[in-house]
Parts: structure tokens; sequence; C-alpha cells
């Protein structure tokens, strides 16, 4: 040990290691082999979940929220549907008022839309249904698209 100015002695790193003493080897014995045993008789088996294994597994639950539609819409880089789809779906919308946007319906302003701009709009027809009490039918709907009918980013 060495002493530093301030007169406390300092300890090296040899001093400051601790030393282990086992006491009780019986102990330390009967825990090991607990967790022997334990790991030999593996683990229990599996119970049934209780759900139905036949029915799919991108069923829609039985309460819809905003953000199961908002998932489901980001789900693999989407943006929103392909026009001609949009289009309907946006038809099913109840008591739009004259400020909501509309899909860009001819290619010229497809284009011209940037993708999150399209998907702001999507993002405000979705919220329209769900003040409108029809999001669970826009959810189906939304669903059951197949990935080609998306538009994706970068696309």
């Amino acid at each position: 040990m060495s002493k530093p100015t301030g007169g406390q002695p300092r300890l090296s790193d040899a001093d400051r290691a601790l030393e282990v003493v086992e006491k009780n080897t019986d102990t330390s014995w009967a825990m090991f082999q607990a967790i022997t045993d334990a790991q030999e008789r593996g683990f229990e088996k599996t119970r049934p979940t209780g759900l139905d294994a036949q029915r799919g597994a991108r069923e829609a639950p039985a309460i819809v929220t905003l953000d199961d539609v908002l998932v489901e819409v980001r789900r693999n880089n989407r943006v929103c549907p392909m026009p001609t789809v949009w289009v309907r779906i946006h038809a099913l919308l109840p008591n739009k008022p004259p400020h909501m946007p509309g899909v860009p319906a001819t290619r010229d302003e497809w284009s011209r839309t940037p993708s999150l701009q399209k998907r702001a709009h999507l993002r405000e027809h979705i919220a329209w249904a769900a003040a409108q009490g029809v999001l669970p039918q826009i959810h189906e709907v939304l669903r059951a698209l197949p990935e080609t009918k998306w538009h994706h980013m970068g696309e």
C-alpha cells in the first residue's frame, strides 16, 4: 500500500481483491443438485390456448380501434390503396364534409401527390370512418386487400 498526500492509505488492485471461501459445501452441492434435477425434468407440457386454430391468423379483433386500422394500413411500408380501390373505399364514407380531401384519381394527380401526403389523406379518411361509426367495415375492406392492391413507399 502507498500513502497518498492526504494521509489515508491507498489500496492497490491486489489489496482490493476479495478472497472467497466456501464454508458450507453440503448446501452448495444440494443447490447444484436441485438445479440439475429441474433441468433433467424438462419443461411443463404446453397447454392449449383456447383459440380456434381453424380461424385465420389475421382475423379482425372484436373491437376495432383507430390504431388497429392505422397499423394495418402501414404494414409492409404501405402508403395507401391503389387509386381504383381507394375510390371505392372513399365512397363508403358517409356524410363526407366538403373540406375532406379526395383520392388522387387521375394519373397526373397520382404522380404529383407525394407518398406522405397520400398516407395523410388516407389517415383522414380512416379517422372520418371512426367518427362516423363505420371503422369496422372500412377495416375489413382494407384487411382483405391483397398486397398488390397497395401502393408502397418508394414505388
